[in-house]
């Protein structure tokens, strides 16, 4: 189950950047120090030294995403950012099944508008907390439209929370 949180924009581009910096600082010293070592312990093996560092620097991606995910990811300072990458996760398995969910919704499918209010919603959320209030005008008319449906029909309009098993009997054609 994902809920929506109340994060200030503000403050999401300021930790979220911070995060970002701290991040790849990291990556940028183990980067150079597997590609080093990439290089100096094959390079007698390779004429090729670009190919090794480019090896020895996938290896220092794949090290910091690993020291990320195990020892950084329930951090303070990291909060922001894994929420937003989970918000994007949650959204992204709502648009890969988005045309079978919105002829659902058409049709007065109360699951169905429970996951487009939801949709919406965090897109609303994400597109502030970007600052990209453009991409919101985009979608204006649709959001207004499931707003008054879902009203007509008397269902919640307040949908902060999804959980993927309500997607599963939706089907791409």
């Amino acid at each position: 189950m994902f809920q929506l949180e109340n994060i200030d924009a503000v403050e999401y581009r300021k930790k979220t950047r911070q995060a970002t910096i701290k991040i790849m600082a990291l990556f940028i010293v183990i980067g150079f120090i597997t590609a080093t070592l990439a290089v100096e312990w094959f390079g007698a093996y390779s004429n090729n030294k670009l190919v090794l560092n480019f090896i020895g620097a996938f290896i220092g991606l794949m090290i910091t995403a690993m020291i990320v995910k195990t020892f950084f990811a329930d951090k303070a300072w990291m909060k922001e950012a894994i929420y937003s990458w989970r918000l994007k996760r949650h959204l992204m398995m709502i648009t890969n099944k988005i045309r079978p969910i919105q002829e659902a919704a058409q049709h007065n499918d109360s699951n169905a508008l429970k996951v487009m209010r939801f949709y919406h919603l965090g897109l609303q959320q994400m597109h502030k907390l970007e600052d990209n209030n453009a991409a919101l005008l985009d979608i204006k008319a649709e959001i207004k439209e499931l707003e008054d449906k879902i009203n007509e029909l008397g269902l919640e309009a307040n949908q902060d929370h999804f959980d993927p098993s309500w997607i599963e009997s939706y089907h791409n054609h």
